[in-house]
């Protein structure tokens, strides 16, 4: 609690100093002049609670996201936070999930900065739930899901158009029974420019700008004889452009906005800045060390003949190509990239037209096609094949005495074509494709989104609003340069044929005549026809379809006298039904349904599914009191919404919140919300397959080393591992380990407990100041999810409890990545809560001049008091902690502060301040669960702040001049160990992009045109 009183005192200080700075006008036309707004801000009484075209069918009564019931009070009764279309051009944007996931409520999952693991698309998290737990709108409509492959079948915003953005209102906390299933963590809300006139054109183009000038951690990849970069380095090219062009009927009935853009963005490879170009491990001392995979070049060879006290299990070549004891590592670090290239084409229009008060026809259309390539490290075997012919003529003598010796072989023998036999060895292969380049993941995504609607009055304070919508997402991909399992293995059974000539076995039997014999017992690369026998490719095609029909009525009983006799307004009633259906088909190719392609941890097999709900909704608001003393207002507000799906059956959702302002200058507001989350087809109907899951294997490395096992020896006999093996367990030097995962048919919906409650300042005597302070609780129960390999190890070790030890499957080498054979049954299933709670704050203030212009400052901070995951038996708080079980680091407090001058002859400046708190290795919380040895460097990440300047030039009210830099002060992220930075919590290049900025500097110039 002093934790907490501490960070509510400085924020109450920066809120006063808010108060006490200047702010700059509301200038006519937004989009023809500098900047007119401070940055995010809440959304309250008489500021920015609706957009043009939102305004609800009875006149100027406005929609408050979270509500369906339009009214002329602007006090949303959730919190909501607003960034606007000014804010996305301070900071040269050209992804809106960047401004967005520097909201202190919003984490970033699938971003630019994605590659192990990207599917290409740009999703949101708010609360850090999980983006399958944010609901995606589009005018208050849901944007269809963006990817056939993605587990969480979240809405890719890409497909939204930034120049027709007027705002995002971002609402955080359950809202179910207002836009149903999914919107768990809360829902953001893209609100559409419908009303333009004229022409605007935007363009924006920017660098990243970093002065590699670690002398530590260049000095450290150096030792390890790899390349680091040194001094100035200018990478990253965003451009974007971008057009919209609206026009209105002469007889002033109707509208039309259309839209077009082009987005190209560069690659950054890791291997451009000095504290990624290796992959840091931990060590003995008190320096990282470069790590690095096990499949190397040359290549590395692993017996399993071992026992405790006996021969060296692995080898590798030497520059000579001579066999030695050890395993060779290879940096996997340079060639994954920091920054995937993408290339982005949007398009659309949105239309309206009155044909009378009882029919105004409205609809929308969204097109975009978008090409993201993803690339990591190169492929090769990584141990995909585990027996060897003795025969093999390229095996030298001293090969085939350690690999063939009696204690290794398999017990086989095979036939040569010389009419001789040969044994067969136990023998596990990683070696790595460095001659065929980076493995690429080559995305396409193309989206098509329709809405066809009306709206109208029935009669006097009735109206509806009744539309359909439909969204499809078409997705392709071509996976470049695999290695073939199956070829690898034929490759690799070389013999002489009759000829003395050395050929694959397939050859000689006519099984498959292409076959190139591979060479990989030498130091010398293998030939170009070999890699390309070996070397192939993979492909995989789908689509997600959304298909809605939704209808509601609107009743105003204050037409009808029906209302509180104390009160101005009467009530306000909606009610409706809504159908919809989510269907998705996903195909793949041969190579991956087999597991055939070496680099990818398992196969990936199709899946094809669907589910339909219907629904019915009904919303209430109630003014009870007004303009009465210590009632300036008083509302009630209660919601509920049935939705009966056809695979888990029926659910409920439901919410009640009420607003009360004692005087005009102060509103109270709290509320409840029921929420829940269906299941979504890849959870219900995914095929289950050995996939990297976990991080660690607590029985895994040598005792004295910086890898030692962090369980004992009787623990690692509940993991599966007998007496005489402990201590000679490989470890995975990526810290990546095998999961079996997949779907099942019998989840049930999540349900959230989520609780607000707040307070709004909008003092009299300070016109243009605001303050909102709202604390907020959310709970899911049944969650859908799997429990976590890296979990289900800790505590089986610790308990020993049969039903989660027995879901550990180790291999033949007791291993659980080295084949597939080993590995963690981790299915999905509805187990566990999630909570969280805190608090937000927001200030927001505007002071304008006589003569020499206007000040602005925004304020937007949440501090997390509590994220709480509980799953078999345990229970463990994440807040203020980082790693693989916490995932990303969850600063307790997060804020940013932007202030902004705007001078009257068009000249503006505009600043921010990003600070997020310290944050702690999950390994030294003191939580049983959490609990573990930790190297000293990833302990702790310190706090980090970030500052960002802009400047503007309006020249003649139809040119806007941006130029601006953020993270100015080119400050470097935080560098971790790859063990506390995993990259399956979407940890990369040493780090966690998605949270700090990675790549440096970005520095950028934008033009806006109005004509």
């Amino acid at each position: 609690m002093k934790t907490l009183r501490t960070k509510l005192l400085a924020s109450a200080v920066i809120a006063m100093a808010v108060a006490g700075t200047p702010a700059f006008a509301q200038a006519t036309s937004p989009e023809a002049q500098a900047p007119t707004d401070a940055g995010p801000k809440a959304a309250v009484a008489g500021q920015d609670a609706a957009a043009p075209g939102e305004a609800g069918p009875g006149g100027g009564d406005i929609v408050v996201t979270g509500s369906r019931i339009a009214s002329p009070n602007l006090v949303s009764a959730s919190p909501v936070t607003v960034v606007n279309a000014q804010d996305i051009k301070l900071q040269g944007a050209t992804r809106l999930e960047d401004v967005l996931n520097n909201l202190p409520q919003a984490f970033a999952t699938q971003s630019s900065s994605v590659s192990n693991g990207s599917t290409g698309t740009a999703t949101l998290n708010l609360r850090n739930l999980g983006d399958q737990r944010t609901l995606t709108l589009v005018n208050g409509r849901r944007l269809m899901p963006g990817d056939p492959v993605s587990k969480s079948s979240a809405a890719d915003i890409n497909v939204l158009p930034g120049i027709m953005i007027s705002r995002v209102d971002v609402l955080t906390g359950g809202a179910s029974s207002t836009y149903g299933s999914d919107a768990v963590g809360g829902v953001v809300n893209f609100v559409l420019d419908t009303d333009f006139t004229g022409i605007s054109v935007d363009a924006n183009y920017g660098v990243f700008n970093h002065d590699n000038n670690n002398d530590r951690l260049q000095n450290l990849v150096r030792s390890f004889n790899y390349p680091a970069p040194n001094g100035l380095t200018t990478d990253g090219r965003n451009f974007d452009a971008s057009m919209k062009i609206g026009a209105g009927t002469d007889d002033g009935r109707g509208h039309i906005v259309g839209y077009l853009g082009y987005r190209s963005i560069a690659a950054v490879e890791q291997g451009s800045r000095d504290y990624s170009s290796c992959g840091l491990a931990t060590s003995t001392g008190t320096e990282f060390r470069c790590g690095g995979s096990a499949t190397a070049f040359p290549a590395n060879f692993t017996l399993t003949d071992a026992t405790q006290g006996g021969p060296p299990t692995s080898y590798t070549l030497n520059g000579a190509g001579a066999l030695v004891p050890g395993t060779t590592l290879y940096n996997a670090n340079p060639l994954n990239y920091y920054q995937r290239p993408d290339t982005r084409y949007t398009a659309g229009f949105l239309a309206h037209y009155d044909v009378s008060d009882a029919f105004k026809p409205y609809t929308e259309f969204m097109f975009m096609d978008d090409r993201s390539v993803a690339q990591i490290a190169p492929s090769g075997n990584f141990n995909n094949t585990n027996t060897l012919n003795c025969g093999n003529p390229y095996l030298s003598a001293v090969q085939v005495a350690t690999f063939c010796r009696a204690s290794n072989l398999t017990g086989q023998t095979t036939l040569n074509p010389d009419g001789t036999t040969s044994q067969i060895a136990n023998v596990l292969i990683g070696r790595r494709n460095v001659e065929g380049g980076g493995r690429q993941a080559d995305i396409t995504h193309t989206s098509y989104r329709f809405v066809v609607g009306a709206r109208g009055d029935l009669d006097k304070g009735i109206s509806y609003d009744l539309f359909g919508q439909y969204g499809t997402t078409k997705y392709t991909l071509n996976y470049r340069n695999e290695f073939s399992v199956s070829r690898t293995q034929k490759a690799l059974d070389a013999v002489r044929n009759t000829a003395g000539q050395i050929v694959c076995r397939s050859v000689v039997d006519g099984s498959d005549p292409n076959c190139v014999p591979l060479n990989i017992f030498g130091s010398t690369p293998i030939t170009a026809e070999a890699l390309n026998y070996v070397q192939v490719a993979g492909f995989q095609q789908g689509q997600t379809k959304e298909t809605v029909v939704s209808g509601s009525v609107t009743f105003k009983g204050g037409e009808y006298g029906i209302q509180s006799p104390l009160a101005n307004d009467g009530i306000g009633l909606a009610i409706g039904g809504e159908y919809r259906k989510e269907q998705l088909e996903l195909n793949v190719d041969t190579s991956f349904a087999t597991g055939d392609l070496a680099g990818q941890g398992g196969p990936t097999l199709p899946v094809a599914g669907s589910y339909d709900v219907k629904e019915f909704f009904a919303e209430l608001q109630v003014p009870l009191i007004a303009d009465r003393p210590f009632f300036h207002e008083l509302t009630l507000e209660g919601g509920y919404r049935y939705s009966d799906y056809n695979l888990s059956g029926g659910v409920s959702s439901y919410k009640g919140a009420v607003s009360w302002s004692p005087v005009r200058d102060i509103a109270l507001r709290g509320s409840y919300n029921r929420a829940v989350r269906a299941p979504n087809i890849q959870e219900l109907f995914q095929s289950q397959s050995v996939q990297i899951d976990g991080s660690t294997d607590p029985c895994a490395g040598v005792p004295g080393t910086a890898s030692a096992p962090t369980a004992t020896a009787a623990q690692c006999v509940n993991l599966g591992v007998p007496l005489n093996r402990y201590g000679l367990i490989q470890a995975n030097p990526s810290a990546q380990y095998n999961g079996l995962l997949g779907g099942n048919l019998n989840l049930r919906p999540e349900t959230a407990d989520t609780f607000t409650a707040g307070v709004i300042l909008t003092p009299s005597f300070l016109p243009g100041f605001n303050l909102t302070v709202d604390a907020f609780s959310i709970k899911v129960k049944d969650i859908i999810s799997v429990i976590g390999a890296d979990t289900i190890l800790s505590q089986c070790a610790a308990t020993g409890d049969a039903s989660l030890c027995g879901l550990i499957n180790r291999d033949a080498n007791f291993s659980l990545w080295q084949t597939p054979n080993g590995y963690v049954a981790d299915t999905n299933l509805n187990s566990g809560i999630l909570k969280t709670r805190g608090i937000d704050i927001n200030a927001n203030y505007t002071y304008r001049f006589a003569e020499a212009g206007s000040l602005s400052a925004a304020f937007n901070g949440t501090y997390v008091d509590e994220f709480t995951s509980e799953k078999v038996g345990t229970s463990f708080d994440c807040a203020g902690y980082y790693g693989g079980q916490c995932g990303f680091p969850q600063a307790k407090w997060r804020h940013q502060l932007r202030l902004t001058w705007q001078g009257t002859d068009g000249i503006g400046i505009s600043g921010r301040w990003r600070y997020l708190d310290p944050t702690r290795y999950e390994r030294t919380s003191d939580n049983a669960a959490l609990a573990g040895t930790s190297f000293v460097l990833d302990r702790r990440i310190p706090a980090q702040s970030y500052f960002d300047l802009t400047l503007t030039a309006r020249v003649a009210d139809n040119y806007t001049f941006r130029i601006g830099a953020q993270n100015l002060l080119d400050r470097e992220p935080p560098v971790l160990s790859q063990t506390a930075a995993p990259i399956g919590s979407f940890g990369n290049g040493n780090t966690y992009p998605g949270i700090y900025d990675a790549l440096g500097r970005y520095i950028f110039a934008g033009l806006t045109i109005n004509m």
